[in-house]
């Protein structure tokens, strides 16, 4: 195809798009003035229930604790330091980041199905994909907040440690605080893709089967160059499963740029754009599935 005929059906899907919207507009300007007090007011609940939890408290405390004992490595050059901070914080970062979702999402509707605070909801106006819309809202509003405090204390320990080797002669440390930040942006952005997995999982099945599979999605959509090198390479029955896998499962990959982080690399903005996008429509795609699922639930 050429790319005057792909700007062409770009723009034709553009206009076809805008078109719907302003016919629908009375519709879902309606559905959106109902929608978005109740979505709200679900994820205030959930974010103030897992505020009384201390697992949150713990897994930050942890954190810091990790992340200030790093600095304990003076035998190592300050180039060296800067290095391992960096590439040990994020991976700390994500690592816990990633457990937090899995732990919180998997307990989101089962746990309310189980207290039966699900029937209480659902009995006021408020429509299933509203209550999964909150959940994940919510969800998201604790996982912004525990990545904005690990990367505010990774940003700290590197200041400090700047600091702490300006005094050293010939000595260089490169905190690189702005890559720093902008990987655990992307590192928080592949955490909404995978926790709206993890939502959909809990719609159909129990918490401790979604856990595995949450673990199962983090360490495959972790490696999907890997499965696809493995695909090329593959034949017969296993070359399908592996290419569905590569196509249904996230790419997480994408959002990782703890390599260009700590080994001071140019970070590619073109492919965080589209490691974005990408996540965001995967996002949408799961939670209307993820309504779809819970709406056929008898709950």
């Amino acid at each position: 195809m050429t790319p005057i005929a792909t700007r062409i059906m770009v723009i034709a899907g553009l206009a076809l798009v805008v078109g719907v919207i302003v016919t629908t507009r009375r519709i879902w300007i309606a559905a959106l003035g109902h929608a978005i007090p109740s979505v709200w007011r679900i994820a205030k609940i959930t974010v103030a229930e897992a505020r009384r939890r201390r697992v949150l408290q713990a897994v930050i405390l942890l954190v810091v604790l990790i992340l200030f004992s790093m600095t304990f490595f003076s035998y190592l050059s300050p180039q060296e330091q800067a290095r391992m901070l960096i590439n040990g914080g994020l991976s700390a970062i994500t690592v816990f980041g990633i457990l937090l979702a899995i732990f919180i999402g998997a307990f989101l509707v089962p746990n309310e199905i189980e207290t039966r605070t699900v029937y209480a909801i659902l009995a006021k106006p408020v429509r299933r994909f509203e209550f999964l819309l909150g959940k994940y809202l919510g969800a998201m509003i604790i996982l912004g907040a525990v990545v904005a405090i690990m990367t505010a204390v990774l940003v700290a320990v590197l200041l400090i440690q700047d600091h702490l080797v300006k005094d050293q002669a010939d000595s260089v440390f490169n905190p690189n605080l702005g890559a720093v930040i902008f990987s655990a942006v992307m590192s928080y952005c592949a955490l909404g893709v995978l926790t709206s997995l993890i939502l959909l999982v809990s719609t159909i099945s129990s918490p401790t089967m979604t856990v595995i599979s949450a673990f199962l999605i983090w360490a495959v959509g972790s490696l999907q160059s890997t499965l696809h090198t493995l695909a090329d390479h593959a034949s017969g029955a296993t070359r399908l499963l592996l290419l569905v896998l590569y196509t249904v499962l996230p790419k997480l990959e994408n959002f990782d740029f703890r390599v260009e982080a700590s080994n001071f690399l140019a970070m590619s903005l073109p492919a965080a754009i589209n490691a974005v996008i990408y996540g965001i429509g995967y996002t949408i795609v799961v939670l209307v599935l993820a309504s779809v699922f819970f709406s056929d639930r008898q709950v």
